[in-house]
C-alpha cells in the first residue's frame, strides 16, 4: 500500500498556512481604508446604522459597531479583492485541493482501523475475544469523526466549478445576510458593494460587475444556506449511546469547527 501522507505532510506539501498569514495580513492593512469607505457620508450603512438608534446620545457608538462587524464579515473577501482573477481562482484550486486530499487521507486512516474489528483485542486460538470496553469507545470516536469527514468529502463534491469569482461568492454570505437582517434594501446593497469593489479597484469582467445580484449576491447567498444545512445536518446525525454527553458534544463541536474550516474556501 502506498504512502498516506499524514496532515502535517499535507501541510508542508500545499502550504494553506502561507495563505490564512496572508488573508490576516492584506486585512490588517487595509482595514482603515475599508472602514473608511464603509463609514462615508455617502455609505448606505450609515443610513441604516442610524435607523437602527435607540437614541441620539448611542449613534456613534451604534454606527462604530455596525460598521466594525461589517468589516470584520468582509477579512476574506477584502483579500480576494486585492489579487488579480487569475490569482483568485489559483487561491481557491489551491485551498481546495489540500482539503480535499487531507479529507481522503484522514478516512483512508479511519477505514483502516474500523476494518479490523481485532485491533487491540487480537483472537487467541478458541479464546473468545475479551470485551475491551476502551477500544469499542474508541471505535464509537471513530466512527462519529467519520461520519463528519463523510458529509464534508460529500458537500465538496457538489461544489461548483471554480471561477474567478468563487473567492468572493463563498466569502460573501455572511456579508450579504447582515446586510438584510439591519433591513438594507436590495438596490442599497448593490451600491454598497459596487463602491467597495470600485474602491479596491477590483479585477473582474465588465459584464459580472454590471449585474452584481447575479455575479456576487445570489451565488454568495446560495454558499451560505448550503453551509447551514450542513451544519444542522452534521449535529443531527452525529450520534452514539455508547458515549457520554460530554464526549459527544465535544465530538460535534470539533465537526462543525472542521466543517467551518472546511468552507471557507
Amino acid at each position: 500500500m502506498k504512502n498516506i501522507l499524514t496532515t502535517k505532510q499535507l501541510r508542508d506539501k500545499h502550504d494553506p498556512d502561507s495563505i490564512l498569514r496572508e488573508i490576516e495580513s492584506f486585512y490588517e492593512e487595509n482595514l482603515d481604508k475599508l472602514i473608511s469607505i464603509l463609514s462615508h457620508s455617502n455609505s448606505p450603512l450609515i443610513t441604516y446604522s442610524s435607523n437602527l438608534q435607540i437614541s441620539f446620545l448611542e449613534t456613534n457608538q451604534r454606527q462604530d459597531e455596525l460598521i466594525s462587524e461589517a468589516a470584520s464579515l468582509l477579512k476574506d473577501a477584502l483579500y480576494f479583492m486585492m489579487l488579480s482573477k487569475k490569482e483568485r481562482t489559483s487561491i481557491t484550486r489551491k485551498m481546495r485541493a489540500y482539503y480535499s486530499e487531507v479529507l481522503k487521507n484522514q478516512l483512508i486512516r479511519i477505514k483502516l482501523l474500523l476494518d479490523d474489528p481485532e485491533v487491540g483485542t487480537p483472537k487467541h486460538s478458541t479464546d473468545p475475544s475479551s470485551n475491551h470496553k476502551g477500544m469499542q469507545q474508541v471505535r464509537s470516536i471513530l466512527s462519529i469523526i467519520k461520519k463528519s469527514l463523510v458529509i464534508e468529502s460529500e458537500y465538496r463534491e457538489n461544489l461548483t466549478r471554480i471561477g474567478y469569482l468563487t473567492g468572493l461568492q463563498v466569502s460573501m454570505g455572511y456579508f450579504f445576510l447582515f446586510l438584510k437582517k439591519i433591513g438594507m434594501t436590495q438596490k442599497d446593497q448593490i451600491s454598497l458593494v459596487q463602491h467597495i469593489f470600485d474602491e479596491f479597484k477590483v479585477d473582474w469582467e465588465e459584464v459580472d460587475r454590471e449585474n452584481i445580484k447575479v455575479s456576487i449576491q445570489q451565488p454568495a447567498l446560495d454558499y451560505y444556506r448550503s453551509m447551514q444545512n450542513e451544519s444542522q445536518r452534521i449535529s443531527g446525525v452525529l450520534f452514539s449511546s455508547a458515549l457520554d454527553d460530554s464526549t459527544l458534544s465535544n465530538l460535534v463541536d470539533q465537526a462543525m469547527l472542521l466543517s467551518k474550516r472546511i468552507r471557507r474556501f
